[in-house]
């Protein structure tokens, strides 16, 4: 947990030890719950995040659809549970995905690698290709520059929503530093939570 990390950089600090300098995590489109406090501990600390199953057991790699499920004898049917997430949003991400590779003439998968390498603290993925030409297609990713519209594409359909107290704390932002709206305008394109909800008057 990022209580627990910040609580062993304390530490190391007080005791004049070697800092962590990367962490080891799960993150994928699928599985975005590192956003919530993890990756922003990283970046105060200047932690690279070391990505694993940025494929999520091989979901996103865009061969299972709702008509076509994994079958037995896959990685994601053999291990694909290990990391849990709505099947549902999963299929709308996978058909944004797909979206995104027919406009770069590439592979889903390439497209899910190259969005997790362009995440705040990430560093690198660990990747587990069974066949030559798939790890091929993966390193591929690390060349893939994603467009903001794609990104926003995907950002979209892949959103978890924002838990507590983080909500409250881009709320705060928002509205004690005028610098946020300045530097992430799509946050207040269409309204959105992270408007200053103290500057509108009361209609009660």
């Amino acid at each position: 947990m990022a209580w627990q990390a910040a609580t062993a950089v304390m530490l190391q600090e007080r005791l004049g030890l070697e800092k962590f300098v990367t962490a080891q995590m799960y993150y994928s489109l699928v599985g975005r719950g590192l956003e919530y406090e993890f990756q922003s501990f990283a970046e105060y600390h200047n932690i690279g995040i070391l990505v694993w199953s940025p494929l999520a057991g091989g979901f996103l790699s865009g061969k299972y659809t709702r008509a076509n499920p994994a079958p037995s004898g896959t990685r994601f049917a053999e291990a694909g549970n290990f990391v849990p997430f709505d099947r549902e949003m999963g299929y709308r991400i996978v058909e944004a995905l797909k979206e995104v590779a027919g406009r770069h003439n590439a592979s889903p998968a390439r497209v899910a690698l190259a969005w997790v390498l362009g995440r705040p603290a990430v560093s690198s993925v660990i990747v587990a290709a069974r066949k030559a030409e798939q790890l091929e297609d993966n390193i591929q990713a690390a060349h893939l520059q994603l467009p903001e519209e794609d990104v926003r594409l995907l950002d979209a359909a892949s959103d978890p929503g924002v838990p507590y107290p983080k909500w409250m704390v881009l709320q705060l932002d928002a509205a004690e530093d005028p610098r946020s709206e300045t530097l992430h305008p799509e946050r207040y394109a269409d309204g959105g939570p992270w408007q200053d909800l103290r500057r509108k008057p009361w209609s009660g």
